[in-house]
């Protein structure tokens, strides 16, 4: 009786497990998803900037040869110059200017006319080549304003397909079982934790974290300017122990490490904060963000979109890295891309 009630657990379990598993399978196989249409998007962007710039000197580069043809009155005027030296001066008169003034101004004379001259070639010279030069322009920058619409177009066409996913994946992480401990931890600890490091030690995992070379690579959580490095932080919404940045739109945060996240709330004055933990030691702390997008107990590749970002004022990300419970420059482990 003993041993049947014992199969009968045992393939309950196995059952269990074959439901699980596929489930973490697709889970998987779509956060991988959300991470390569993410570094496409990325990608995307940085094309869209460099083509952006291009489009700016090309326009710049217009203006400087405009400027250059209007100068082109200029080159009309040492011609009318040099024109009416030949009209007013007739041949006979300008043997007896010759006879009757001294040959230094007559040298004098050919010097300035050789120099106008001179002048007026190269001036022509340039204005037919800046016309030239702007008709090429012109050519180029409606190729490149070609290519600034078609990438604009695909970067919206892959941020709504991001968003379908990153929707897929929350609906089917509430279907994968978590553990509930972390979540409990998580509003404890919330409530009891004064200060973040007494919110770091309390939600992190009690099994024993593998000690390896910590040779994983980090991965930055946005794409923005650092208004603050390691070390550098002198005000309140500047931590030093961190890097802060500054977005110019509203962006994706993604996760910088391959891991579990074991708080997903607000916390204090640092407003929404996530904290990831892995098995090599590593803790990833994130706040500033305007909306999270996943939630504790939940495993995370690196680049995976985790939160979302605003792109006023105010807004700012701080991230801090730590490794087996010391605070380190994150800098220091990025991965170069």
């Amino acid at each position: 009786m003993k041993f049947f009630f014992f199969l009968v657990i045992l393939n309950f379990s196995l059952l269990n497990s074959a439901e699980i598993d596929p489930l973490k399978k697709k889970l998987g196989n779509l956060k991988r998803q959300t991470v390569s249409i993410h570094n496409d998007i990325l990608n995307n962007n940085k094309e869209l900037k460099k083509i952006k710039i291009d489009i700016e000197r090309n326009s710049q580069k217009q203006l400087i040869l405009k400027k250059r043809i209007k100068s082109g009155e200029n080159v009309g005027r040492r011609l009318m110059f040099l024109l009416q030296e030949k009209i007013y001066l007739s041949p006979v008169t300008k043997i007896i200017n010759n006879l009757f003034f001294q040959s230094e101004d007559f040298i004098t004379k050919q010097i300035v006319r050789e120099f106008f001259l001179k002048k007026v070639r190269l001036g022509i010279n340039e204005y037919i080549l800046s016309f030239k030069t702007i008709a090429e322009l012109n050519i180029d920058l409606d190729e490149k304003l070609i290519i600034y619409k078609k990438k604009k177009k695909s970067l919206s066409v892959k941020l709504n397909t991001l968003e379908k996913k990153i929707k897929q994946v929350a609906q089917l992480q509430k279907k994968v079982k978590v553990d509930v401990n972390l979540r409990v931890k998580e509003k404890r600890y919330k409530k009891k934790a004064k200060n973040l490091n007494e919110l770091v030690q309390g939600v992190k995992r009690k099994k024993v974290i593998k000690r390896k070379k910590n040779v994983s690579k980090v991965k930055l959580p946005v794409q923005g300017k650092i208004v603050s490095n390691y070390g550098e932080g002198k005000d309140i919404r500047k931590s030093k122990n961190g890097v802060v940045f500054k977005v110019f739109e509203e962006s994706f945060v993604t996760s910088p490490i391959n891991g579990m996240v074991v708080y997903a709330n607000q916390f204090r004055s640092y407003g929404n904060l996530i904290i990831i933990e892995n098995e090599e030691g590593y803790y990833c702390i994130l706040s500033g963000m305007k909306k999270i997008i996943i939630s504790s107990g939940n495993e995370v590749f690196m680049g995976e979109p985790i939160a979302k970002i605003s792109a006023e004022n105010n807004s700012q990300l701080y991230f801090e890295l730590r490794l087996n419970g010391k605070i380190i420059n994150p800098k220091s482990k990025v991965e170069i891309l």
